[in-house]
């Protein structure tokens, strides 16, 4: 079997480049764009192709020389994650698609799941054939019932195309995939806890080591990765890793799905080359805020917060410039939060958010965040706040910080310790007058 890359077009540096367009959401709300037919019309199915003519070894070698990097988060090298498969052990070997969407201010997933199905699919073949693994399943979370439907039927439709079971596209490669619904709980978008749930066991975090790639499911060689990354494995596929490492900074290289909510003219998601700025994001495409902002919240309601300045709007949107600004861009996931409102009450709505899915298994998360964490903000938003709280929240979060057995706490005390740095005024203001600087557009109940 022989297939070559298409020519692709000339990289993009810039979103400001005449020639920008999308390619992971090429074909989102386009009419039966979740079709084999209209997949199949449009080029698909080609890439696995090539990765068939290529060889395992060679896939992987592209994905790396690519600089692709794992867009559920983390942000880690995906060809060097998936070299991590041990080759010629003998065992099964799985792969997984996270898309358990579930971090507040992240929705760009449940599109390419609903409108583009294929392309998952496809990415999953070329990461399976590279990795040497006969099964894979795609943790679809619990509330995106129409999005597992898309999915279950487009498998469905690529079964009976032979492009998934025995011997893919006359290859000598088998392929099995399947859907699991998740519960609706956020611990799962946790990789081991993840794996325990579609285990059948309750969804709590495992120790590591061992990793997945040693031990994952059913004590397997496994490897996990988001939607995204598997759909951009199948356009570095389809153009070639010169062509995504062609695109944006040095180091954080391709396109990106940014998501952005709150009050601007047109929230939504767009994708862009990574290293375009806030400022390109918010003003340029989403038409600009239409009130006065306090805070952006970068990646994620996990990322800590930064205050509204020209020094953060100017701000590339990359790993490393995030970081350097003092926090992460995490799932791409823009949350913009108003002047008008108090960033004490915004904050509580986040702590009760990860008090309510801790999954109870370690004492820092349990104790300290569902229980203590959440009390100490009702306490402040609720009128009775006293000298000494907001001390007493950052000692808090210093027995907290690096002792839980997941990172589901460290991620609640981003936003706390973020909104306490920058906005320490309005804390005290609660603790120490019980009344807010800029009173709540919205009551909470006292419960």
């Amino acid at each position: 079997m022989t297939a070559t890359a298409p020519t692709p077009p000339k990289p993009i540096t810039s979103a400001k480049d005449p020639r920008f367009a999308p390619t992971l959401y090429a074909h989102v709300g386009q009419a039966e764009s979740w079709t084999l037919g209209y997949y199949r019309r449009n080029g698909g199915y080609e890439p696995v192709k090539r990765a068939f003519a290529m060889g395992p070894d060679a896939v992987i070698e592209e994905v790396k020389k690519s600089g692709l990097r794992g867009r559920g988060g983390a942000g880690f090298a995906t060809g060097l994650k998936w070299s991590f498969m041990p080759l010629k052990d003998g065992k099964p070997h799985y792969i997984i698609c996270n898309a358990d969407e579930s971090e507040p201010g992240s929705f760009k997933d449940r599109y390419l799941l609903s409108e583009d199905p294929h392309q998952l699919i496809e990415g999953m073949i070329i990461a399976a054939f590279a990795m040497r693994a006969s099964v894979g399943y795609i943790y679809i979370r619990g509330e995106y019932v129409h999005a597992a439907e898309r999915v279950w039927a487009a498998i469905h439709e690529a079964r009976a195309a032979g492009l998934l079971g025995q011997n893919i596209l006359g290859s000598g490669f088998d392929f099995q995939l399947y859907v699991h619904r998740g519960a609706g709980a956020y611990i799962c978008g946790e990789e081991t806890a993840l794996m325990n749930s579609l285990e059948g066991l309750r969804a709590n975090p495992r120790l590591k080591p061992p990793f997945p790639a040693a031990a994952g499911l059913y004590g397997l060689p496994t490897t996990i990765n988001n939607v995204e990354t598997f759909c951009a494995a199948t356009q570095i596929l389809r153009y070639g890793a010169d062509w995504h490492a062609g695109m944006g900074t040095e180091k954080s290289k391709g396109m990106k799905l940014f998501q952005i909510s709150g009050p601007v003219a047109r929230p939504g998601v767009y994708e862009l080359p990574l290293g375009t700025t806030f400022r390109e994001l918010i003003y340029d495409w989403a038409g600009g805020p239409l009130e006065e902002m306090k805070a952006i919240i970068p990646g994620g309601s996990s990322c800590p917060m930064l205050p509204w300045t020209d020094a953060i709007l100017d701000t590339p949107m990359d790993y490393e410039a995030v970081a350097a600004a003092g926090s992460m861009l995490g799932t791409g996931g823009v949350t913009l939060i108003p002047k008008a409102d108090c960033i004490v009450n915004a904050t509580w709505n986040l702590v009760r958010f990860y008090g309510h899915e801790s999954c109870g298994k370690c004492t820092p998360c349990r104790e300290g965040i569902s229980s203590w964490m959440t009390r100490m903000y009702q306490k402040l938003v609720t009128g009775r706040g006293q000298p000494g709280d907001v001390q007493l929240i950052l000692d808090m979060s210093d027995n907290i910080g690096g002792r839980s057995f997941c990172a589901l706490a460290d991620a609640c005390l981003g936003p706390v310790l973020s909104s306490i740095k920058h906005f320490r005024e309005e804390y005290d203001a609660l603790a120490t007058t019980q009344q807010p600087l800029y009173p709540a557009r919205r009551r909470w109940k006292d419960s």
